[in-house]
């Protein structure tokens, strides 16, 4: 079988995580790569051998044959990338947030669709071997609160700049509140509360904290918590509550707690990367979607979610959820 030809848009940051990844895999290589940023551009080319490399992505769609073509530009950056890569018949990887913007989030989704083509969002978090364990461990279990945290200091650039990241809820929390979703169920309405009484320098404006309240469709009450001016890493996960039951998700590790009985504890073993990459790789390959845990129709509810929440805070109101893939 010939190899997969894939290409990347975007080639700084997490790119790199997927460029090793496909790098390794068996039956396929890194065709064509493509970044506005020349010196970044560059860089990758030398540190991957990468022969053929665009610095307009439009230019390297028309100019290669690639079987499947990876998005990885800032949250601010997507343009029509999306749709022209939809347009071209070309597998899809977006990584997350997929959009700031509902709007263009629903028509990029619509582009997908309409092409048929194999598509899939980088929430990783879905693919660590602790979350298959959980989530089988939950089967008949009826969850009834959910607290959520991702706490710590602030990444720098433009992620400090809440009109290009969207804020901490929705470009990095987003894993958190995505992983309740995929534990816990759809979300059926959204409050929110978000905070900045003392800015993190003179240029940051996203806001130092948050709260965003999920009212989940089956019942049960959730809040992710969101915090970047610590200055020091403190707590990311998730806890859920149920009678007679608790799970607790820290940074992949698990802990159940039953009671009069010792917690038991879990540590993942694969790397979830890797795994997700694994996964649409492989779907690509065979046509069949199935195995993919988050393709951008889901992506969409979840950010969904994360920009209700802002909308809430600032409405003094709960919002309900609209958007069904």
């Amino acid at each position: 079988m010939a190899e997969l030809r894939v290409g990347f848009i975007g080639v700084g940051g997490v790119a790199g995580v997927h460029l090793n990844n496909v790098r390794a895999a068996e039956g396929a290589t890194i065709a064509a790569i493509c970044d506005i940023n020349e010196a970044t551009l560059n860089r990758r080319k030398e540190e991957y051998g990468v022969e053929r490399t665009y610095t307009d992505y439009r230019r390297m769609l028309e100019s290669e044959e690639l079987d499947a073509v990876y998005v990885c530009v800032p949250p601010f950056a997507h343009g029509e990338i999306e749709e022209t890569v939809a347009a071209a018949g070309c597998p899809l990887f977006v990584e997350k947030p997929v959009e700031l913007h509902m709007e263009a989030a629903i028509r990029k989704y619509e582009a997908i669709r309409k092409a048929g083509i194999i598509n899939a969002a980088g929430y990783c978090v879905r693919y660590m071997d602790t979350v298959d364990h959980l989530r089988g461990r939950l089967q008949g279990v009826a969850v009834e609160l959910t607290l959520g945290y991702y706490m710590g200091g602030a990444p720098g650039g433009w992620w400090q700049d809440v009109e290009k990241s969207g804020g901490q809820l929705v470009e990095q929390t987003t894993h958190i509140l995505d992983l309740a979703r995929y534990l816990v169920g759809e979300v059926a309405a959204v409050g929110g509360g978000f905070a900045r009484r003392v800015p993190l320098n003179e240029t940051a404006t996203v806001e130092n904290a948050s709260l965003a309240l999920l009212y989940f469709e089956n019942g049960a009450v959730g809040s992710i918590a969101s915090a970047c001016m610590l200055g020091q890493g403190y707590k990311t996960g998730l806890d859920l509550f149920a009678k007679n039951f608790i799970a607790e998700y820290t940074y992949g590790s698990l802990r159940y707690r039953t009671p009069n009985a010792e917690p038991e504890e879990l540590r993942p073993t694969n790397n979830m990367y890797a795994e997700e990459d694994r996964v649409f790789l492989e779907a690509v390959r065979s046509g069949d979607g199935s195995a993919i845990r988050s393709d951008y129709g889901d992506a969409v509810r979840t950010l969904e979610v994360t920009l209700l929440a802002r909308e809430a805070h600032q409405r003094r109101t709960v919002l309900e959820t609209t958007f069904r893939p």
